[in-house]
This record gives structure tokens, sequence and C-alpha cells, in this order.
């Protein structure tokens, strides 16, 4: 019927759509191809922050010279900055609620038409797929969140919290392991706040899937904002106990600040997340922990700043993924006095600098460690297999594996981003 391109980026969220938009298509009798070979072009589009918004704008310019009137703009984008794309492109949009429909779409597109398919609320779960990794089942569990960050464009785009049904959850769970996944990543704007519009949560909900998918296979909690873990601390600490739970916490501070953080209007306060991460690390020492930081949110002062660094010192994550503050236009943080751009720079080089230090000497506690890991990926450029550990660390090995594995390892060196391993016995 067609060849199909399709090119994604952001979150897992969006890699979970585009799986999903590319197993309804290949169902409905469509080709997936490279894109000088394909018909139609598809790019799932991420807005999060300024910089990734103008990549954005350069990839759909040079797709649409590629694949002219025969182009569709999915994802966050046609929601969030509609009118700009209108200017911009006469490719069709599909919003980022809308994947269940991309066959409809496309068909529409290959005969000639441009067409807008915006809204939409159907469930993402128990649809053909097309995995990007054939061991990894991206498991959507809700649309939306609860929050109302003053920074945040992608609620515009993704709307309220709509939890999915917990036995569509496990359902998804069951087929895609039986289909060949050993790691769920549970996924969506805030994991924090699932089941909070239908009288659940979510430790409920992992104690549901442990429960009835039986067997081997690892489960990754997704990002959690503060402000909903502190509801579901004590359940979240005892479903954690299970050892298919990776244990891993993702939980995004933002700020060190907290008159910053009632600016961002995010619903907690900095003592609030630091007993959150205490509390983790003294049930599981070995945890690992992720979280986000935005440098030079305007009115961030210099002390604000500092505060910032001294609770990286005190928490001492893993990896922290800081993000220069950039204003998207609507947001009410874009209304707010902004920072010069060279404050902002140099606060952000000094954080790099500080938790590069921090995710060094994080890794480095596990030099000598020894035990099991899951092989989930395979640099063929480097001939080089990166597996997880319980703790989710990504363990480089070498020598021939499969995907999917489960292989003995010691760590021999530690990098920021990576450990090095060597395979041994039991």
């Amino acid at each position: 019927m067609g060849k199909i391109y399709i090119e994604t980026y952001g979150c897992a969220v969006n890699k979970g759509d585009s799986e999903i938009m590319k197993g309804l298509l290949k169902e409905a009798g469509f080709s997936l191809a490279k894109p000088e070979e394909a018909e139609i072009g598809i790019i799932n589009t991420c807005v999060v922050k300024e910089s990734t918004e103008k990549r954005m704008i350069h990839r759909i310019k040079t797709l649409e010279e590629r694949f002219r009137d025969k182009l569709i703009v999915a994802g966050c984008m046609p929601l969030t900055e509609y009118g700009k794309l209108k200017k911009l492109t006469s490719a069709s949009f599909l919003g980022a609620k809308s994947v269940n429909r991309i066959a409809e779409v496309v068909r529409s597109v290959k005969m000639g038409k441009r067409i807008e398919v915006l809204e939409g609320n159907g469930i993402k779960l128990c649809k053909p797929r097309v995995r990007e990794n054939p061991v990894i089942g991206i498991v959507q569990i809700s649309e939306g969140c609860l929050s109302k960050c003053s920074f945040c464009i992608t609620k515009y785009a993704r709307g309220n919290l709509i939890s999915y049904p917990a036995e569509k959850i496990v359902s998804e769970i069951k087929a895609a392991k039986k289909s060949g996944c050993k790691e769920f990543w549970i996924t969506s704007q805030d994991n924090g706040c699932y089941g909070f519009d239908s009288g659940t949560n979510l430790p409920e909900l992992l104690k549901r899937v442990l429960k009835e998918v039986k067997g081997k296979y690892f489960i990754r909690t997704g990002m959690m904002n503060p402000q909903h873990v502190k509801k579901i601390l004590g359940g979240l600490l005892d479903v954690y106990k299970d050892e298919r739970v990776f244990k891993f916490l993702h939980i995004p501070v933002q700020s060190g600040s907290d008159s910053v953080l009632r600016r961002m209007k995010r619903g907690y306060k900095v003592k609030e997340f630091a007993q959150i991460v205490k509390r983790f690390r003294k049930e599981f020492p070995e945890i690992t922990v992720w979280t986000d930081m935005i440098v030079g949110f305007p009115g961030e002062t210099e002390r604000d700043f500092s505060k910032s660094l001294e609770l990286l010192k005190e928490i001492k994550p893993d990896f922290t993924n800081i993000s220069r503050f950039s204003s998207m236009r609507g947001t009410e943080a874009s209304e707010m006095k902004q920072l010069p751009s060279e404050i902002k720079k140099e606060r952000s080089r000094k954080m790099f600098e500080l938790t590069n230090k921090i995710s060094l000497k994080q890794n480095e506690k596990w030099l000598n460690w020894s035990g099991k890991m899951l092989l989930d990926e395979y640099n063929k450029a480097k001939r080089t297999w990166i597996g997880r550990n319980f703790a989710y660390k990504p363990v480089v090995i070498k020598g021939k594996h499969s995907r999917g594995e489960f292989v003995n390892v010691k760590i021999i060196k530690a990098e920021k981003t990576h450990l090095f391993g060597k395979v041994v016995k039991k």
C-alpha cells in the first residue's frame, strides 16, 4: 500500500507512540522504509524546551523538502505550536493523543489530502507494535498529569490525567513478555499521580503486575513528581522490595530553592524531596537516583542557585539532567522577567562540572561488584553489549552474547556515564 518513514524525538512516551504507529501501519498493509525509499514521512515531535523546538522546526523543513505534501507532523508540537506550524508547513497534523488514528491519516495523505487529527483519548495499550528494542516493553499507564508547572508546555499537548485501567496494563505486559520482552518501562508524563483520578495508585498497580505477571523480568518505574510521591511513599517502598523492580528512582527536583519551586508551581518543598530520597536510600542503599535541574529560572538569585548546588552535594544523584531555562510561549514562566543568557550559561557550566564529579564518584562505588545483569542493548560500532544490573546501572561488556540474556559480571572500571565489566562464573 505504500512505504512509510517515521522519525522520533523525545521521551519514552513518544517512543512508545511511534512503536504503536508503526504497528498499526503494518497491520493496515503499509511497510516501513528508510527516508530515501519512503513515500510518506512522519516526524513524531517533542517541544520540552526551546532548543528542542528549534531542532524540530529544522527537521520539519528538511523533511518537507523530501516529502512535500506527503509529510505528517505528529507528537506534541501540533497542539502546543499549532499557529506556528500552520505558517511553517503544509504538512498534515496528528495530535499526541490521536496516534490510534495514524492509518486513517496516512490513507488520506496518500490520496493527496491534507488532514488534521488533533483530539482523541484512545488508550495506547494492547495495540500492534513494532518495538525499537525487542526486549524492552514501553508500557504507558496514563495520559496527561495533575500538575500545573509554570514552565511546562507539554501539558497543552497531553492534557489532564487520564489513568489507564490496571487490567489493560497487565494484559499489555503479559503480551509483551510473551513476545520476548524482559524489561518493562512503566511510563507516562508523571507516574507518581497514576490512579489519583480513579481511586487507585501506582503501588497498587505495581503490586497487581508483579502478582499476575509470572516469570523472570525487570520493571523500570519512570519519572515521578515529588508532589505526588510523598502521598504514596510507604506503598512505593514496599513494592520496590520485589527483586523484579529495578532499584531505580527518577524524581526531578528542578531547584534547590523553595522560592524558585513556588514560582515553578511544583507543589513540594526541597525538604520533602530530600526526605523521599533519604527514605529510599535507607531502604535500598544501592538504589540509583536520577533527578532533573533547571538553571536560570526567572528570578533565580545567586543564593537560589547556591542552594541547588548544595542540594546536589547532599543528595549525590547518580545522574542529573540539567536544562538551561528557556521560556516556552504560552506558559506562565514566559511572562516572568528572564535572566540574561550569560548568567544561565555560567550557572549551567558550574552545575555540569559538579554533577559530572558526583556521577563519577557514585559509579566508582560499584568497582569490584559482582552480580547478574540483563543485556538489553548492542553497540554495533564498538561491538560491545550494554546491560542493566538490579539498580539499572548501565554496564558495558564484550564478547558473543544475545539480547535478553542474563549474565554474571564483575565491574572492573567506572566512568561518569557507564560501568565496565567482564563476564564471570557464578
